[in-house]
């Protein structure tokens, strides 16, 4: 493996089982593209509102050689990223879409 992978909370409790999602969604952004040098996670619980329930947010930023890719997921309704794991998931589609881009950059500027 050659990427390091960090993982951070912020305003919830670090999540054994949300960390091997997290783990597992890098593994696959890896198998799309082995030129990860590092991912950083952030997911955080910015507001807890009773009538709203949990909301969440989510960062990945990714680093290949050349660029930083950051893929920024802020939940837009109330029932939008209610569930962390669906967080995750649509943060880690978000930086796949924009790596695809780069590689195809990438691949387009070697031609």
């Amino acid at each position: 493996m050659k990427r390091a992978l960090r993982i951070t909370y912020r305003g919830m409790e670090t999540s054994d089982t949300l960390n091997e999602h997290i783990r597992d969604q890098a593994d696959k952004l890896e198998q799309f593209f082995d030129g990860i040098t590092g991912c950083n996670v952030v997911v955080e619980e910015p507001h807890r509102h009773h009538a709203q329930g949990h909301r969440f947010h989510v960062r990945v930023e990714l680093h290949v050689p050349g660029r930083d890719i950051i893929a920024d997921r802020e939940p837009a309704e109330p029932a939008t990223h209610a569930d962390a794991y669906q967080a995750v998931t649509d943060a880690f589609e978000a930086a796949r879409r924009q790596l695809q881009h780069h590689a195809e950059r990438q691949h387009a500027h070697h031609r």
